[in-house]
């Protein structure tokens, strides 16, 4: 991992750049100091040939070849290779040996010098220097002006200039370790140098973003001389700035998308429930037509049976025939139910106060058999509760939600009292949970009772479930009432929870003088 830092590949890229500069350094140095060291030499071959002796043809004898002294100086200077001299006579002299490539060389400078009748200074051979290959030697070449033609002539020497390349190769030991000792205090310097610029400056606008946390400000300032780091900061804020308002518009967007989501389901659920409403309610009014004149016809029979003088004094006659008639008499109570949920009624709606109609239907049930070890208490507080709304069937709602109740509380295992709690609340137009932003009466029928199952919550409304056993409930009840509170604009709901009791709510719109 540390190989693939910000701050290893600025190191790796610094050592790769401070090496070569130092190398290059170290070329160009060489090769200044050995350009310098060669014509220093040259220089000095120049001084040597020229302090030869004037006429050399007055120094030079056959028998006693380059036996001057000032001659033997030049020729005991150590870089000297080879020593030649061409006189016009045709006397040549010379010290040193040249092998046949050189001696070509030397030829052709000398015939040059004599052609041009002017020095001639040329580089020639091949040997290894302080990089790569250089030039070996350096052949100088100076005109002999005698006191005639013949004893005129050229001079020449050649200079070796292996001595500058070894001593140079031997420098460079001293300067590989300068070299290494540069490279290393160069590249820790310039390693804490970018670190402090470069690598810190963002190794704290990392440490910032991972402690950026929703709302939080990231800014940083590191001085006029950082510009780029300020305005990548700014760059930064308003990177976040931005990406918190899509953020909270997105979340706005969502919110919106899945309330709009589950009013479409409630509507959807609504209209299924209404359908189906609507169909089992044509169902339902056949099926009470059809059933109810035969009903009606069998009741008159029983009750002329009644009077036949044979069964008057039958008591088992007797107790049959009031047995048929009770259960004929369930039969049209349930068909009752039916034409009650399948007809459009017509509504007389007037002015009811709820608690006045609440406290009436609480008497009456008081005093039924059913209701006889059951507490109903009304908590009504001093609210507004006027509606405007059917009276009759309000009070039909009132006595089925009782009625469940009660059969709630006989059907549970809980060894406890029953009570019926009915409770009242005042909702202003400005809460979230009035209809349709108007003043609402809240009724609650509460109960103590067994409870319903979350699993069968969604159905309770529906025609014909009932949650009793059979023979016990018609299932009509809760969808008679449903469709009165719909009809009447309000609105009606239920929770429970097994074990718990079960809350029955309705809404109803208040009414409002105009």
């Amino acid at each position: 991992m540390f190989f693939q830092s910000l701050k290893s590949k600025i190191a790796g890229n610094l050592a790769v750049i401070i090496l070569l500069s130092v190398l290059l350094s170290d070329f160009v140095i060489v090769n200044i100091i050995q350009k310098s060291m060669i014509q220093e030499r040259v220089s000095q071959g120049r001084q040597l040939l020229m302090s030869l002796p004037g006429p050399l043809s007055d120094h030079l004898h056959p028998d006693t070849e380059l036996s001057d002294g000032k001659i033997a100086q030049v020729v005991n200077v150590s870089f000297i290779t080879y020593l030649y001299i061409r006189l016009n006579n045709g006397m040549n002299y010379h010290y040193g040996d040249a092998n046949i490539d050189l001696q070509k060389e030397i030829n052709k400078i000398v015939n040059q010098t004599i052609k041009e009748d002017d020095s001639v200074t040329e580089f020639f051979g091949n040997t290894f220097g302080v990089f790569w290959h250089q030039k070996k030697y350096v052949l100088i070449s100076e005109p002999i002006v005698g006191k005639d033609s013949e004893k005129s002539g050229v001079k020449m020497i050649v200079i070796s200039l292996d001595y500058i390349y070894q001593v140079l190769r031997n420098s460079q030991k001293n300067i590989v370790l300068y070299v290494i000792a540069n490279f290393i205090i160069l590249l820790l310097f310039g390693i804490y140098r970018l670190s402090r610029l470069i690598i810190r400056p963002i190794h704290r606008f990392i440490k910032m973003t991972d402690d950026f946390r929703k709302k939080d400000r990231m800014y940083f300032v590191h001085g006029k001389n950082y510009q780029e780091f300020n305005q990548l900061s700014k760059a930064l804020d308003h990177m976040v700035d931005t990406i918190e308002t899509d953020k909270e518009n997105l979340r706005r967007s969502l919110n919106e998308l899945e309330k709009a989501n589950n009013e479409l389901k409630n509507a959807q659920h609504e209209i299924i429930k209404t359908e189906k409403l609507a169909s089992v309610g044509r169902l339902s009014a056949g099926i009470a037509h059809e059933i109810g004149n035969p009903i009606g016809i069998v009741l008159g029979y029983l009750d002329l049976l009644k009077t036949r003088p044979n069964l008057r004094n039958d008591d088992v006659g007797q107790d049959f025939l009031k047995r048929a008639q009770d259960e004929i008499n369930r039969i049209n109570t349930v068909i009752r139910q039916l034409l009650d949920f399948s007809r459009s009624s017509s509504v007389d709606c007037k002015i009811v106060s709820m608690h006045v109609l609440v406290r009436d239907v609480v008497a009456m049930m008081s005093g039924q058999p059913f209701m006889s070890d059951i507490k109903i208490d009304c908590l009504l507080d001093d609210i507004p509760n006027s509606v405007n709304i059917d009276g009759d069937q309000i009070r039909q709602v009132l006595v089925n939600l009782l009625i469940n109740a009660a059969d709630a509380i006989k059907s549970s295992d809980k060894k406890v009292k029953g009570c019926i709690h009915i409770v009242s609340e005042f909702i202003p137009e400005n809460k979230k949970s009035a209809l349709n932003n108007k003043a609402t009466l809240l009724l609650k029928v509460i109960d103590n009772g067994s409870g319903i199952s979350g699993e069968v919550m969604d159905y309770i409304f529906d025609p014909f479930f009932t949650t009793k056993d059979p023979g016990k409930g018609t299932g009509l009840g809760l969808s008679v009432s449903y469709m009165i509170v719909e009809k009447a604009g309000g609105r009606i709901a239920a929770a429970s929870e097994i074990g718990q009791g079960s809350t029955i709510t309705i809404f109803l719109p208040m009414y409002q003088e105009r």
